[in-house]
């Protein structure tokens, strides 16, 4: 009897993590979920401004989008409405996710939670602003560009928003490289001087990163590998500095 006892109170705080995931996760749903019910009243304008990259680069009189079923514009509807539903729950998402790794931090760095909050939120959307303002037209004009050299553009309003949601969502995650470096960091599981050891394969994994992310021309790939590296180098320098403070608090 006692040995049960014993087990069964030592599965509280995994209960208890559990159930405090679940209400974390439940909180950012209901955020999407009131986001994307707004969002898609507006979901004719979004999908409007969403492509005026696309119609930026379109020859003149071909600056159209096409649709070849009976829900293809319905669906894009919803995934317009989608992404704008995640990036304004964000912040709630971010929030929520800290909130929950808070208590697995050492009180003296509990301080922390709320600029890794800002940092996260402020890395997401420069993230994805980057992509929408330079990658995205960098990508459709070499292919259009491409395409344009043997046949005239008919892009459906589908295949547009397919890419453009794929992109926006994974140039917005790569951003928050540092935070996810330094929340290791924290957690002891690396630390700067591993991060210093590796910034020769860092180096070649950007620039693989960038000829994935990007069309296959050396400006575009370029310019995604500078910020991922240089983000890499700040998040050891922000790693070496906390190291050095931890160092120095009386134990």
């Amino acid at each position: 009897m006692k040995n049960e006892e014993t087990e069964f109170l030592g599965q509280m705080p995994l209960m208890s993590h559990l159930a405090e995931l679940r209400r974390r996760l439940i909180k950012s749903f209901l955020a999407i979920l009131v986001s994307f019910a707004v969002a898609f009243f507006f979901s004719e304008e979004i999908i409007n401004y969403l492509k005026i990259p696309l119609l930026a680069e379109l020859p003149e009189g071909s600056k159209n989008l096409y649709f070849t079923g009976l829900i293809d514009v319905f669906m894009v509807s919803i995934k317009a409405s989608f992404l704008v539903a995640f990036l304004a729950a964000s912040p709630v998402c971010f929030y929520q996710f800290w909130c929950f790794l808070a208590p697995a931090l050492y009180e003296k760095e509990k301080k922390y939670v709320k600029p890794f909050i800002c940092a996260s939120i402020l890395l997401f959307f420069t993230g994805i602003l980057f992509c929408y303002y330079y990658i995205i037209p960098l990508t459709l004009e070499f292919f259009l560009k491409m395409g344009l050299e043997v046949g005239v553009p008919m892009i459906t309003i589908n295949d547009y928003f397919s890419l453009l949601l794929v992109m926006i969502l994974a140039f917005g995650v790569i951003f928050e490289l540092p935070v996810i470096l330094l929340l290791l960091g924290f957690l002891n599981i690396v630390d700067y001087v591993i991060l210093a050891k590796y910034r020769k394969i860092v180096i070649i994994l950007s620039l693989v990163v960038g000829a994935i992310m990007t069309p296959p021309d050396p400006i575009s790939q370029v310019a995604l590998a500078i910020p991922l590296y240089l983000m890499y180098e700040i998040s050891i320098v922000l790693l070496r500095i906390f190291h050095r403070k931890k160092s120095l608090e009386p134990s």
